[in-house]
């Protein structure tokens, strides 16, 4: 089954994976010298290949993200090759467990290749290039997440069967004797979820105003603190996880006017301002997770007179995305309520 979509997807996801395969095999090679050039000229030609790699890398990197939204929209042009499959969830049962495999990962890996390129770009600020080495090194992890990646997404286009599959109907549509108990339920998923916003959104707040503080300074309690990190790590995954929930169970049958029905492809398909909202939320949790995978480094303290307003704008920027997000999915939510 192939289509002009499916086709480009390939051959980006193809010249991202040797991007990155090449990337990673000489970043590893030059991090292990890095550190233990001999001479000046032996790290001038360093320096040179590394600028090379950082150059490929940067655009492997912005070539993946881009590939989020064609790995969905490749997977909407198929909808018309599978019977019975009216929306995504069609499309995913038609070759499953790879397809859901494979969409759980443009959820998980973007973070990751974001916090790359935020580092790169911080590390381009100072001249010494401090985290110089722990690019390099991530390099590696991250090229065997695109090899993986890139051959679970050709798994998945090279092996679909022509069959009839199930759908969102049949699968996520709820009967009426059970539609009681099911909806009360679940309206406190959604208290949850704005609770957890509302915590989180305060912490955008306080740390806003505090890294804005010791801009200028290494005062920060949280510098260098790998607890935090993967504290707030866990909290904004357990945010994003509600969220999800949340979108299947509440917004979707409301904002869809179908109140027995639940699913968060057909909301993504048909309510437009659901989208946008849903990707502005996405956008600003992974840059508030970002913020603090940088600031746990050991060495940031000493560097956040050079990078705290950089910071403070990552900050800015993700309190922006999140509050942008949660008004157009509030304002939408009220109006149908």
């Amino acid at each position: 089954m192939l289509n002009n979509y499916i086709v480009t997807y390939l051959v980006c996801s193809v010249f991202s994976l040797v991007i990155g395969i090449v990337a990673a095999a000489s970043g590893l090679s030059v991090s292990r010298r890095w550190e233990s050039a001999g001479s000046t000229e032996e790290q001038y030609r360093l320096e040179k290949r590394v600028y090379l790699i950082i150059t490929l890398v940067s655009v492997g990197l912005c070539l993946r993200l881009l590939m989020v939204p064609l790995w969905f929209g490749t997977l909407h042009s198929m909808l018309g090759s599978i019977p019975g499959a009216m929306c995504l969830t069609g499309v995913h049962n038609s070759n499953t467990p790879y397809s859901y495999l494979a969409s759980s990962l443009k959820l998980l890996l973007p973070p990751l290749y974001g916090f790359w390129l935020i580092l790169n770009a911080l590390d381009r600020k100072v001249a010494s290039q401090p985290f110089m080495k722990q690019k390099l090194l991530f390099l590696t992890p991250l090229g065997i997440l695109v090899l993986g990646e890139s051959l679970l997404d050709a798994y998945f286009f090279f092996t679909v069967p022509y069959r009839q599959v199930s759908c969102c109907t049949s699968l996520f549509d709820l009967p009426e004797a059970n539609i009681t108990p099911i909806v009360a339920q679940s309206w406190g998923w959604l208290v949850m979820f704005y609770a957890l916003i509302l915590f989180v959104w305060g912490e955008m707040v306080y740390f806003f105003y505090a890294q804005k503080r010791s801009a200028s300074a290494a005062r920060g309690w949280w510098f260098g603190n790998k607890a935090i990190m993967f504290m707030e790590t866990a909290l904004i995954i357990a945010t994003f996880g509600v969220f999800i929930y949340v979108l299947n169970g509440n917004f979707s049958p409301l904002f869809l006017h179908r109140p027995l029905h639940h699913c968060i492809f057909c909301l993504g398909q048909q309510v437009g301002d659901a989208l946008l909202s849903s990707g502005m939320i996405f956008l600003g949790l992974t840059l508030f997770m970002i913020y603090f995978w940088v600031a746990s480094f050991a060495r940031y303290r000493g560097l956040n007179p050079v990078l705290g307003d950089q910071m403070t704008k990552l900050l800015g920027w993700a309190g922006a995305m999140l509050t942008g997000g949660i008004i157009i999915l509030s304002v939408h939510l009220f109006f149908v309520l």
